[in-house]
């Protein structure tokens, strides 16, 4: 009778090994899910460049030293990525190489949420350029173009992770409600 119960022990605890994952039963959700937004740009942008071309290399910084002051002193426009070549110019004929001259570049992006304040810069960046009087500097300014600034990126970045964390955790308890078990978040990964 001893070595009976003993197997019916070691039955029962066999069956409970069988049953307890059927009794623990649960479910894994992966699933994608794109949240999106429309937001209107707040900066309107341009790109500067100013070309000086003379035989003297000092005469070309000279030129291009009198706009990056401008640059540097307006305060109205945030002025970007500044960047001057100075490269020498050669004129080829007859297979021949003959020097010629510099050629400078100075280039910024500007960038302003006002237009009135960035067409003032424009504005005055064409008047110092029509004040030097010379057909070796050359300006060109790009067309305006609206962008999204970082701040309000940054914040719409942060109200599309929220909406996405309400939108799970709701979803969890909705879906405890339908199935009448406990449903929970584990991990949710965003990726922008």
């Amino acid at each position: 009778m001893i070595k009976q119960s003993k197997i019916v022990g070691k039955k029962s605890i066999f069956i409970a090994a069988l049953l307890l994952p059927i009794l623990g039963f649960s479910y894994e959700l992966n699933f994608n899910k794109s949240f999106s937004k429309v937001v209107n740009p707040d900066l309107l942008t341009t790109n500067i460049t100013i070309s000086v071309e003379k035989k003297d290399e000092n005469k070309v910084n000279i030129e291009i030293e009198k706009f990056n002051d401008f640059m540097k002193k307006y305060k109205n426009v945030e002025i970007k990525n500044g960047s001057f070549t100075l490269s020498p110019k050669y004129k080829y004929y007859d297979n021949k190489q003959e020097f010629v001259g510099y050629i400078g570049s100075l280039r910024y992006s500007a960038e302003s949420k006002s237009a009135k304040e960035l067409n003032s810069f424009m504005d005055e960046l064409i008047t110092l350029k029509d004040n030097i009087k010379s057909e070796d500097v050359k300006l060109n300014i790009s067309n305006v173009s609206w962008k999204m600034g970082e701040e309000l990126q940054n914040k719409n970045y942060d109200d599309l992770r929220l909406e996405s964390i309400n939108w799970i955790e709701n979803y969890a308890k909705s879906l405890s409600n339908q199935i009448s078990k406990k449903c929970a978040v584990t991990k949710i990964n965003i990726s922008e």
